[in-house]
């Protein structure tokens, strides 16, 4: 698919009809800079709370991912993205809430729960901060732990291309191609019967980096 063009007829369900206008307007927008393809939709539930969990290599993600679901996605952004106050606001409507990088933030991971627990679709990216050089980092535990303590889907997602458009410390934009690739939602019944504690939230994320791990090697073999 070229451009936007999967995306151009989306209905956000969801509570906030600006934030649906804000991707219908930016999609064609994009069109001209990005071709833009999303594989393995129809694994994304259309309702109830849910998790993605995808990599995460440019400022980017949270753009596309929110283009390529059907619904209004939440996500954790670093905390000092919300200065001034009026582009913490703008992040705020767009359902974008802090996180203190460096150390486990009870508050964040909270309001990942609460959200989840009003049937909420929300994105965490369990590396915890962007990567580079093509290569996945280590998960974070924080992941896991919101794993654990729920029994929504969990789906994992692979990001490639957004790193091309936005790379670190660019002073500008190129064009490039994007590609999301969704998975299959997660097994882990077993891993949430493990007992609470920093070694069970590790297996969990580790688990959750392996699948992200066999998406990106569908997306190398597919040449996208």
């Amino acid at each position: 698919m070229t451009g936007m063009k999967m995306s151009t007829k989306i209905h956000y369900s969801g509570e906030k009809r600006f934030y649906g206008f804000l991707y219908r307007i930016a999609q064609p927008l994009f069109g001209w800079l990005v071709n833009f393809e999303a594989i393995g939709r129809e694994y994304l539930p259309q309702e109830g709370g849910t998790l993605i969990m995808s990599n995460h290599v440019s400022y980017l993600d949270p753009i596309f991912l929110g283009a390529a679901v059907t619904r209004e996605l939440h996500y954790m952004a670093r905390d000092d993205l919300f200065r001034p106050q009026l582009w913490g606001d703008f992040l705020t409507y767009m359902n974008a809430f802090p996180v203190k990088r460096g150390e486990g933030d009870i508050r964040a991971l909270r309001t990942a729960l609460s959200l989840l627990e009003k049937n909420k679709l929300v994105l965490i990216f369990p590396e915890g901060t962007r990567g580079g050089g093509g290569k996945l980092g280590e998960p974070v535990e924080g992941a896991g732990f919101i794993v654990h303590r729920t029994k929504v889907p969990v789906i994992p997602a692979f990001v490639k291309g957004t790193e091309i458009i936005l790379p670190r410390n660019a002073k500008g934009i190129k064009r490039a191609k994007v590609a999301i690739y969704f998975g299959n939602p997660l097994e882990l019944s077993a891993f949430r019967k493990l007992p609470r504690g920093r070694e069970t939230y590790k297996l969990i994320a580790q688990e959750i980096m392996r699948s992200i791990a066999e998406l990106k090697e569908k997306a190398s073999s597919n040449g996208k």
